[in-house]
């Protein structure tokens, strides 16, 4: 179990780890696959380029930030994704419990994800998640996107809490994982999420279902 002095700042992902959004995900790269002349690809494909940000997935997608028509890409993808990104996603089975069990025993959370900010805030107000949530941020908000330390840090300080407070970041890649231990911080691994396995070198807690975090999470 991880053993705090003081009930914990738990950050979660957002992609495979709140939210199931693999099929709108794939639908936008799809999309703009087509729009550009490119044959489609498997959901399987799609996902295994998702956890760093929108630039880099849509070089995987697409066409790598070299190419002159990446900037394109970029804006096609995001145009598509946009418009559909609440089409089919949901909060995986046992998320909203979690979170509401988390919020009735006073522990503060946020969300610190690679996806864009404004795409994050909408999911956010769609599902009417502001109640639970500090605050959320997205891969643009901080300088620098997760594995870095700082968007991790910049939640703390926007939810009011001592640079002293102890994190546990949970998520279901090695962005996440390797966040936390930039930052110094427990790492709670997802085995829901869009990663097979959590990476090897960080000491790491793997999870199999939401309510597990409960019992992860305690006050010594």
């Amino acid at each position: 179990m991880i053993r705090m002095t003081s009930i914990p700042f738990v950050l979660f992902d957002m992609d495979g780890t709140l939210l199931d959004t693999r099929r709108d995900i794939a639908r936008a790269a799809n999309a703009a696959r087509h729009e550009l002349g490119l044959p489609a690809m498997t959901l399987e494909e799609v996902i295994m380029a998702v956890g760093d940000g929108v630039d880099l997935f849509v070089s995987r997608v697409t066409y790598p930030q070299t190419d002159g028509r990446f900037g394109a890409a970029r804006r096609i993808f995001l145009r598509h994704y946009e418009a559909n990104v609440i089409g089919e996603t949901v909060p995986y089975e046992g998320i909203l419990p979690l979170l509401n069990e988390l919020m009735s025993r006073d522990v503060p959370m946020a969300i610190v994800s690679n996806k864009p900010a404004k795409l994050v805030d909408m999911l956010v107000r769609h599902f009417k998640w502001e109640s639970f949530f500090k605050t959320w941020l997205g891969g643009d908000s901080a300088a620098e996107a997760k594995p870095s330390h700082l968007p991790l840090f910049l939640a703390r300080q926007q939810a009011g809490l001592s640079a002293s407070h102890p994190i546990v970041m949970v998520g279901d890649g090695s962005q996440d994982i390797l966040a936390a231990k930039a930052a110094g911080c427990e790492a709670v691994w997802c085995s829901w999420g869009f990663n097979a396995a959590p990476i090897e070198g960080y000491p790491v807690r793997t999870i199999n279902h939401p309510h597990e975090l409960l019992l992860t999470i305690t006050k010594s």
